[in-house]
């Protein structure tokens, strides 16, 4: 008899991610997961909560993915523009976790990585509070997020429109976002 696989909390959001992009959010379940990593659901629980949990580790995953890439010094356009692709890009490598980013928010310790980068360039070249700057940045994370859902809100089915539909989309949507920005606040 094999011994009995050993998991931890990354193996388990690895899965988790696993899960999503293969299936999709409507098949992730404590139990389905615990199939995937060979162990029974109740051992996960030791690591994990509950779903709610799991979800929000996902959430918090895709955030870190992005604020690991923030430059600072970047200018607030660049900034901000650098931060919707990085984004994108992170949802494209993980389609199925469109659906959990949408509803979850990062956790705040993940986000105040990223507030000292985000206000110092937003202050540079823009007349607005830390309040408006930080709410500006999450409505772009928003803005994103529900572009991706819109792309791959059903995984495992593939997008219904071409790539390069959702990136004309992506495209205006941002640019559009960041001329209002720019017509609002700049200095």
């Amino acid at each position: 008899m094999s011994p009995a696989p050993r998991i931890d909390t990354d193996a388990i959001v690895r899965a988790a991610f696993d899960v999503l992009d293969r299936e999709g959010y409507a098949a992730l379940s404590m139990r389905t997961l615990a199939a995937h990593l060979e162990v029974k659901a109740a051992s996960l629980y030791y690591h994990v909560p509950n779903k709610a949990a799991l979800l929000q580790l996902v959430a918090d995953r895709v955030a870190r993915e992005v604020v690991a890439r923030l430059t600072p010094g970047r200018p607030w356009r660049e900034l901000l523009h650098g931060t919707a692709r990085d984004l994108r890009a992170a949802l494209r490598a993980h389609p199925g976790a469109a659906a959990v980013v949408a509803v979850r928010n990062a956790s705040p310790q993940v986000f105040e990585e990223a507030v000292p980068v985000v206000l110092s360039a937003m202050h540079d070249g823009l007349r607005l509070t830390d309040e408006e700057a930080l709410h500006l940045v999450q409505s772009l994370y928003v803005l994103v997020t529900g572009l991706a859902l819109a792309e791959f809100g059903e995984t495992p089915e593939p997008p219904v429109a071409p790539p390069a539909y959702y990136d004309a989309w992506f495209d205006i949507a941002v640019s559009t976002f960041l001329e209002g920005v720019q017509a609002r606040y700049a200095v």
